[in-house]
């Protein structure tokens, strides 16, 4: 069945799927979120060079209708939960987008981003800059996200974040929302001891290369051998390494598995039932050796599972890093001009939602030409946003449906002060001298 003319248009195709966003937030709010979100998909930000005002501007609104989107971001009663939960459902109601299973297993991806403020007064957190080879002082947020295929498209889908770059922190958010076939995914920074603490089940994590680990049972005592009994495991050792000058080699597989991706034959070493210092979790050890690869992959696991099963598993984590690619450099969230401390947080939390919005409606849409030139457009993001950059701010008040919702709020304020009389601050009364000259 062919889509509509009218669903076809990028222009109103987003400015539908944000009033359906926004619909049960509070009137007048709701509207002023739902500009500021149509700016950041269109990428005005990026063009205003992270000035917020100039970016609102940008899209034909108002004076009034860029103070209140402003106001909105400052002091709007909504939160970044209740908007990626609407924006799930969402996504299951349209049932263009399935969610990506690979042997009955649903990958679930994490990682972190950070928004850099070098300028910004009082910024306490920091995050590591790959440029600068050093942590410079950002916004750091978590991201929790679960995958969605389009056709043969995999896209990110944003779950939910947390404001800061505690390791535990994240974990127990994506605890919360993990299902029994979610698998969840992280790089090197997680650590086993940070599982365990998360008390996270089902997951696959990358590991260094000169990792060691213990068997989680006891050596077996020597015959004929007096003293003490062993009370701790065989060190393992996956890959050789070099210690002051010495080659210590690595240990052998208790199991090798093999399968082919493509054109290419992929060996699998297992290390079964392994423990780390201190921690009572037992898990395998999976190293990949692949040709496309230079090094090969540690994987750590408590699945039990074929080798071909968690290497495609933890292949999924990559679509995470999209996110905040398109919030940030396509859309222009790497640059912000926003200082409060509520503003500083909220701000690349609606850039990290515009990526995942933008992935999603330039995946569910028709692809757009860029121009005369562009004889086979891909849907991507970037096409997306250059043609709602090219358009106006919808009128969203005109729309049908549950956009009835979406409307400037009509309160009474004309017996109300405005501007500098309406601060609340109050001028200091003189002290009045004291009569005994003290």
């Amino acid at each position: 069945m062919p889509t509509p003319v009218y669903q076809s248009n990028p222009q109103y195709r987003t400015a539908l799927f944000l009033s359906q966003l926004v619909a049960r937030v509070p009137i007048g709010t709701n509207l002023a979120l739902a500009h500021l979100l149509f700016t950041l998909l269109a990428g005005h930000l990026l063009q205003s060079r992270g000035a917020l005002f100039p970016a609102l501007v940008a899209t034909g609104l108002t004076d009034a209708k860029v103070r209140a989107a402003q106001a909105a971001l400052r002091e709007g009663k909504w939160t970044i939960a209740y908007l990626l939960k609407r924006l799930n459902w969402l996504l299951q109601k349209e049932q263009k987008a399935i969610p990506h299973h690979i042997n009955g297993w649903q990958p679930m991806p994490i990682d972190w981003v950070g928004f850099y403020r070098p300028r910004l007064k009082e910024c306490k957190t920091k995050h590591f800059h790959s440029q600068a080879q050093r942590a410079l002082p950002a916004i750091e947020l978590g991201m929790v996200a679960k995958l969605k295929k389009v056709g043969n498209r995999l896209i990110a889908c944003l779950v939910t974040t947390t404001r800061s770059g505690d390791t535990v922190e994240l974990l127990k958010a994506a605890r919360a929302q993990q299902s029994k076939r979610d698998v969840l995914l992280a790089d090197s920074q997680v650590k086993i001891s940070h599982l365990h603490e998360a008390n996270i089940e089902r997951f696959i994590v990358r590991g260094a290369t000169n990792l060691t680990f213990r068997c989680s049972t006891p050596r077996p005592a020597k015959p004929g051998v007096r003293g003490r009994k062993p009370t701790r495991g065989e060190v393992i050792r996956p890959l050789p390494r070099t210690f002051k000058g010495k080659l210590l080699p690595g240990n052998d597989a208790h199991r090798i598995e093999t399968f082919r991706e493509g054109k290419y034959e992929v060996v699998g070493l297992f290390f079964d039932s392994l423990v780390v210092a201190d921690c009572p979790l037992i898990f395998s050890c999976l190293v990949i050796y692949h040709p496309k690869y230079k090094k090969p992959w540690v994987l750590l696991t408590d699945l039990q599972v074929s080798a071909e099963t968690i290497f495609l598993l933890y292949r999924c984590r990559w679509p995470v890093e999209s996110l905040p690619q398109t919030g940030k450099e396509l859309l222009g969230g790497h640059r912000s001009f926003v200082h409060s401390e509520v503003c500083t947080y909220r701000l690349p939390e609606l850039c990290l939602l515009a990526g995942s919005i933008s992935q999603y409606l330039s995946a569910t849409s028709p692809a757009v030409a860029t121009g005369f030139w562009d004889r086979n457009p891909l849907a991507t993001p970037g096409r997306f946003a250059r043609a709602l950059r090219g358009a106006t701010m919808p009128d969203f008040d005109t729309l049908s449906g549950v956009s009835a919702r979406v409307r400037r709020k009509a309160s009474a304020h004309e017996h109300l002060p405005k501007g500098i009389l309406g601060h609340r601050r109050q001028r200091r009364q003189a002290k009045t001298p004291s009569l005994t000259g003290n």
